[in-house]
């Protein structure tokens, strides 16, 4: 395959360094300590926490969301904050307006869009003594099944669902500004990364893809079975091609990140599904020849 095997180790957006967005933050009211809330009523916190929380007892007056898990179960992010928290399962999204947000980070050299449905990406970055250093807009093409020449004139195309950039340059104190388009048509992001990115070897041929799927067969009294669909996470077992010069710091660089949430790259603008933001599951490395060693990596997905 000779695909490089790279993992974008991300840096943390949060209230000290987002700027602004198009996206509002009114998913519900604001919580309010003078508000009586019953089972069942949503609000949510924004400033340091911007999660959504629904109510389960009754007059609930005067107990934080954030701090009171007897009286508040957290739903999820906001719809503005949705695509930077760290776990899988929940998206920006706009009904058709463009996505616009900005922030800044020291020495991000990588930045990648996941569970995407867009037209086209625009990254722009600047930075004190280096204006406007980076400006490029990505297109997202058209793909399709394509098995014969009826399939060529009929089959149903779909965009591609992610973009990877590992080509930023790494300077201090820069505002990203990003813009993400649809036509007007509704738009939407799983997860928004930006980091570092680290080559740790190429993909080799044999890497295998799937699902850890959490439905679940219920059976009534009288042996009636149903499946109650519920969410799944990706898995990938892939096995690198890495030179024994650097396998030490690919080892050692393994081990700082365990259960430590990244995505996981294995053959970038060619197989999607060889995309993962989780965690590694497991790995070995067998020093298999005198020149390259063989790494196998085990990467579960977060829901």
């Amino acid at each position: 395959m000779a695909k490089p095997f790279t993992v974008i180790i991300p840096k943390k957006i949060d209230d000290s360094n987002f700027i602004t967005s198009t996206l509002p933050e009114t998913d519900h009211a604001e919580w309010s300590l003078a508000t009586t809330y019953n089972i069942g009523d949503r609000v949510i916190l924004t400033t340091g926490y911007h999660k959504i929380y629904e109510s389960i007892v009754g007059s609930n007056l005067n107990h934080n969301p954030g701090t009171s898990s007897t009286h508040w179960v957290e739903v999820g992010p906001t719809n503005r904050w949705a695509a930077f928290d760290t776990s899988g399962g929940t998206y920006s999204y706009s009904s058709g307006a463009n996505i616009v947000f900005s922030f800044t980070m020291d020495r991000a050299t990588s930045i990648a869009l996941v569970e995407l449905t867009a037209r086209s990406v625009r990254i722009q970055a600047t930075a004190p003594g280096y204006p406007n250093y980076y400006d490029q807009t990505y297109n997202l093409g058209d793909r399709a099944v394509i098995n014969n020449w009826y399939d060529y004139f009929t089959a149903d195309s779909f965009l591609a669902t992610e973009l990877i950039i590992t080509d930023i340059p790494a300077i201090p104190a820069t505002t990203f500004t990003i813009t993400i388009e649809n036509n007007s048509n509704p738009l939407q992001v799983g997860n928004f990364i930006a980091g570092t990115n680290i080559e740790m070897g190429n993909t080799k041929y044999g890497a295998k893809i799937g699902i850890i799927d959490y439905s679940k067969k219920e059976v009534n009294e009288f042996g009636k079975a149903t499946i109650v669909k519920r969410t799944f996470s990706k898995k990938m077992d892939v096995t690198l091609d890495v030179d024994n010069g650097i396998i030490d710091s690919v080892a050692a660089r393994l081990n700082y990140l365990r259960s430590t949430p990244c995505l996981w790259v294995g053959a970038n603008g060619a197989f999607e599904s060889l995309t993962v933001y989780g965690f590694y599951r497991d790995y070995s490395v067998e020093i298999a020849y005198p020149t390259h060693s063989i790494c196998s990596l085990q990467i579960e997905g977060l829901v």
